[in-house]
C-alpha cells in the first residue's frame, strides 16, 4: 500500500470514527433533555396533582359541612313539633276542651266533618279572621293549627286554640281564660266554642254532642247518645263498657 492510500484509509476511519462520535454524543444530549424533560413534566404533573388533590379535598369538607348544617338547622319529620291540645285544669272555671273526658263540667265533645282537613281548617279561619274580636297570634297551616286572643266583655282576655286532625276528620279544641282566677265568665267559653262551631257551617258534633248531665241520663243520653255512646265514638271502640271511669272525676 503507498502512502497516499493509507493516508486515505486512515482519513476516512477517522472521519466515521468522528462521525459516529457526535451522533453519540448528539443521541445522549438528546436523551438528557428528554429525560430531564420528562422529569420536569412529572414533577409538575406530581404539583398539579397535588393542588387538585388539595381542591378536591377543600371541596368535599365544604360540601360536607354545608350538607351536616343543613340537616342540623332543617328539623325532619320525627324531630319537627307536633301540635297537640291541652286539657283545662281540674277546677277551671272558664275553660273548656275537647280533652277533659274526666272532667265534664270542662268538656266539650270534637267537631266532625266531610269537607276536606284543609277546608276545614280554612272555615275556622275564616270565622276567626272575620270577628274583630278575634286576633290571631299563631298560625300553623301545616299542622293545621290556629291560636288566637279574645277581648272579654269583663276585664282580661281568653284564648282559643284549633287543631283539625285531618286522619281522623276531627277538630279538637280549647278556650279558656288566659290568667286563671277571675269571676264566672257565666259559660262565655262554651257558648263561643258553639257559636264558631255553627259559623264554619260544616261542623258536626261527635256522637251528637254530650253534656255534664249526659252520663247521668239527662239530655243527650234521652236520645242515644250518653257517655259511653260519646266514648265509643271518640275511641272507635265496640263497646263502651268498662270504661265508666274515665268519665269520674279525678280524686
Amino acid at each position: 500500500m503507498s502512502f497516499i492510500n493509507w493516508s486515505l484509509a486512515m482519513l476516512l476511519i477517522t472521519n466515521v470514527v468522528s462521525s459516529t462520535l457526535v451522533a453519540a454524543f448528539s443521541f445522549q444530549r438528546v436523551g438528557n433533555s428528554r429525560i430531564s424533560g420528562m422529569h420536569r413534566s412529572s414533577v409538575a404533573l406530581h404539583a398539579t396533582k397535588e393542588h387538585n388533590n388539595e381542591h378536591t379535598r377543600a371541596a368535599f369538607l365544604a360540601s360536607a359541612c354545608t350538607i351536616l348544617s343543613t340537616i342540623a338547622l332543617s328539623p325532619s319529620p320525627a324531630l319537627a313539633e307536633e301540635r297537640s291540645i291541652t286539657g283545662c285544669n281540674v277546677g277551671a272555671k272558664n275553660c273548656v276542651s275537647t280533652m277533659n273526658i274526666k272532667q265534664l263540667e270542662s268538656y266539650s265533645p270534637p267537631w266532625t266533618f266531610e269537607v276536606s282537613p284543609d277546608e276545614a281548617f280554612a272555615r275556622i279561619k275564616g270565622v276567626l279572621t272575620s270577628d274583630d274580636s278575634f286576633r290571631l297570634t299563631e298560625v300553623d297551616d301545616e299542622a293545621r293549627y290556629v291560636k288566637a286572643n279574645v277581648q272579654r266583655v269583663f276585664p282580661g282576655q281568653d284564648e282559643v286554640e284549633f287543631l283539625v286532625k285531618g286522619d281522623d276528620k276531627v277538630v279538637v279544641f280549647r278556650s279558656s281564660e288566659k290568667e286563671e282566677g277571675s269571676i264566672s265568665d257565666f259559660g262565655a267559653n262554651r257558648k263561643r266554642i258553639d257559636s264558631i262551631r255553627k259559623r264554619g257551617a260544616v261542623f258536626d258534633l261527635m256522637g251528637g254532642g254530650m253534656t255534664a248531665d249526659s252520663y247521668e241520663g239527662g239530655g243527650a243520653l234521652s236520645r242515644g247518645n250518653g257517655a259511653l255512646g260519646q266514648l265509643k265514638a271518640f275511641y272507635g271502640l265496640q263497646s263502651g263498657q268498662g270504661f265508666e271511669t274515665v268519665f269520674e272525676d279525678e280524686e
